[in-house]
């Protein structure tokens, strides 16, 4: 069952995501001498004379290479370092790294199931909400400016996924859905955290009781079968892809029903202090509880309401997209849950797509979003490597697509390079934390994520 990833995949810039910080590149501003004096009669110079008479302080040269020092107070590395954990758990389920049980399960696998790819969606909203002022938003002109750098970063990332899932690797490619969820989130950008957060809530309860019944009514002879067919047949990324707006919104892998409760939640974390020791410990406090409280409600009514033994009964493998029911529930869905009976909502599978997975899920990635700005400051240069990933999250997932896309055309097959895919697992994972580390601190912004800056930010600052 694959399981992937924004938050983006672009991390939000060090401006975006700087309340403050020290001054660029090592600068320290010139300072007057205690007890100097500017004119002849001891009464102090003009501010022009005083600053053609004040001595300048040397410009400081850091040591550090130009792309490391990006990593400075100012940015909030832990959201780097949980986005490169969402990036490396997706790769986890992707690639199959991971021991296996004699019954050929990989705990690993299964604990990153759904999780890592929900902490990259929550992480999405966070990047959105820093990129547009964090907890002072903006407003007027500058709030329109970073609106439409969050649209028209979907509208390039959205070639991007079609073009990933044209490969056809064995991968839920989620740049497209991606795309989906920028575009919708851009109407909430200035709304109240408050607001936000309780259409979160709202959306992740009944997001998956609609999802349900819609896709009910587009099953065979349905009543919306023929609409459904038609938007299809009008619909080009249906004919590229095989992935279109029925699937971005309702039937996908990712659809936005039930993934939309993730990104807006993380809209509305990155409009509180996320520099608040306390804001921090809430975070771990509350998502740790959210997820033990979902977790634990899906297991008892499981049990409780014998729903286990009637899935059994009426198991449809092809729906299900597993051959077992208990592959199913450990290893994940397709993204939704068969139709053929309502008790499928009481699970917390991976990628189920029902309300106790939404806050399941959603509450493990705040969890995780909390616990690494926790101890981002204290371990900075220690997971500098995942930090890195996390920055470079675009460029990293890309490359790994088109990585498994390389072996599964054979194309390293019997030259020097064979090795790379034969240990596949572990080219992705440890050439995600090469790559990423070297690139970050010899350039700075990723190979992907440079150009989409500065191409969402050229066109957002000319649109009226």
């Amino acid at each position: 069952m694959s399981n992937s990833i924004s938050s983006s995949p672009e991390s939000p810039s060090p401006e975006d995501t700087a309340a403050s910080g020290p001054a660029p590149d090592g600068v320290t501003a010139p300072t007057r001498p205690t007890g100097a004096v500017g004119a002849a009669d001891g009464t102090s110079p003009p501010p022009r004379a005083a600053a053609a008479h004040a001595p300048v302080t040397p410009r400081r040269r850091s040591w550090m290479p130009r792309g490391l020092r990006t990593a400075d107070a100012s940015r909030l590395v832990g959201i780097d370092m949980a986005r490169g954990l969402a990036i490396l758990g997706m790769f986890v389920v992707h690639v199959g790294v991971g021991w296996t049980d004699d019954a050929g399960a990989s705990t690993l696998t299964e604990l990153v199931a759904g999780r890592s790819a929900a902490t990259f969606a929550l992480l999405a909203g966070v990047s959105i909400a820093l990129l547009s002022g964090g907890p002072t938003p903006k407003s007027g002109h500058d709030m329109g400016v970073a609106l439409w750098r969050v649209v028209i970063r979907g509208l390039i990332m959205l070639p991007i996924g079609t073009l990933l899932t044209m490969t056809g690797v064995p991968v839920s490619v989620i740049l497209a859905y991606y795309a989906v969820f920028f575009v919708l989130c851009a109407p909430l950008m200035d709304e109240r955290w408050k607001i936000v957060a309780g259409t979160a809530a709202f959306l992740a309860v009944t997001g998956p009781v609609v999802s349900f019944y819609l896709r009910r009514l587009m099953e065979p002879d349905g009543p919306l079968e023929g609409p459904v067919q038609t938007i299809n047949s009008y619909d080009p990324l249906v004919a590229w892809a095989d992935d279109g707006v029925v699937n971005f919104l309702i039937t996908g892998s990712y659809p936005a029903i039930t993934w939309m409760p993730f990104v807006l939640a993380g809209l509305a974390i990155g409009r509180l202090n996320l520099r608040s020791p306390k804001v921090q410990l809430a975070l771990v406090g509350v998502g740790a509880s959210l997820a033990a409280a979902a977790y634990t409600a899906s297991w008892a009514l499981m049990r409780l309401l014998e729903v286990r033994s009637r899935l059994e009964a009426s198991f449809d493998a092809e729906s299900a997209g597993t051959d077992t029911l208990g592959a199913a529930l450990r290893e994940g869905l397709p993204g939704t849950v068969p139709v053929n009976d309502w008790a499928w909502l009481l699970t917390a599978a991976p990628h189920s797509g029902t309300p106790f997975e939404v806050f399941g899920a959603g509450g493990v990635a705040i969890a995780v979003l909390g616990l690494f700005l926790l101890v981002g400051r204290y371990l900075r240069w220690v997971l500098f490597p995942l930090a890195a990933v996390g920055a470079l999250a675009l460029t990293t997932y890309v490359g790994h697509v088109l990585l498994i896309w390389v072996d599964e055309l054979g194309l390293l097959e019997g030259t020097p390079l064979q090795p790379v895919t034969d240990a596949l697992d572990w080219s992705v994972l440890l050439g995600a934390l090469v790559f990423a580390t070297l690139w970050r601190v010899l350039v700075g912004r990723g190979p992907l994520e440079g150009p989409l800056h500065v191409v969402s930010m050229w066109v957002a600052r000319r649109i009226p």
